[in-house]
């Protein structure tokens, strides 16, 4: 009787493991919005090359990666362009990593979109720890900008 029990159990267990679930960073599926960080800040054109330009609005100094890079500084009150050029990979396009040398500090990023040069200005700004903590600016293969 116990092992027809824990049979039972264990296909149960088995079978709500196969049912699939939407990973959090997707969009919503019924197109609406839905609170939280896994929502796009931003959408450009992912057919053309993409700018993004760093404003440092921290008082910090800040470094930034790009894929496939390593690190580079920066500075208080600087501003710098990466190129993001579109290939024909099919998954991300880019994921940039912005942060205080250590992680000392949380950030905040804000986003305005240029839709006409497709250029995405990302002003950053320090975070008071109750409000979004941005670690990296995410860019997947619809257009779609995300800060994680």
């Amino acid at each position: 009787m116990k092992s027809k029990i824990l049979a039972t159990a264990a296909i149960l267990v088995a079978l709500g493991c196969m049912n699939p679930h939407p990973a959090l960073s997707q969009p919503a599926t019924d197109g609406g919005v839905k609170p939280g960080f896994w929502q796009p800040q931003a959408q450009i054109d992912n057919t053309r090359n993409i700018t993004l330009k760093l404003l440092n609005e921290t008082g910090l100094n800040l470094e930034y990666g790009q894929s496939g890079v390593g690190l580079s500084s920066l500075p208080v009150g600087a501003s710098k362009s990466v190129v993001v050029r579109i290939s024909n990979r099919t998954g991300d396009i880019a994921n940039i990593p912005i942060n205080v040398a250590g992680g000392t500090t949380t950030l905040k990023y804000d986003y305005n979109v240029d839709s006409q040069n497709n250029t995405v200005t990302i002003r950053i700004t320090t975070s008071d720890g109750r409000t979004r903590q941005d670690r990296s600016v995410y860019i997947d293969e619809k257009g779609r900008v995300y800060s994680f």
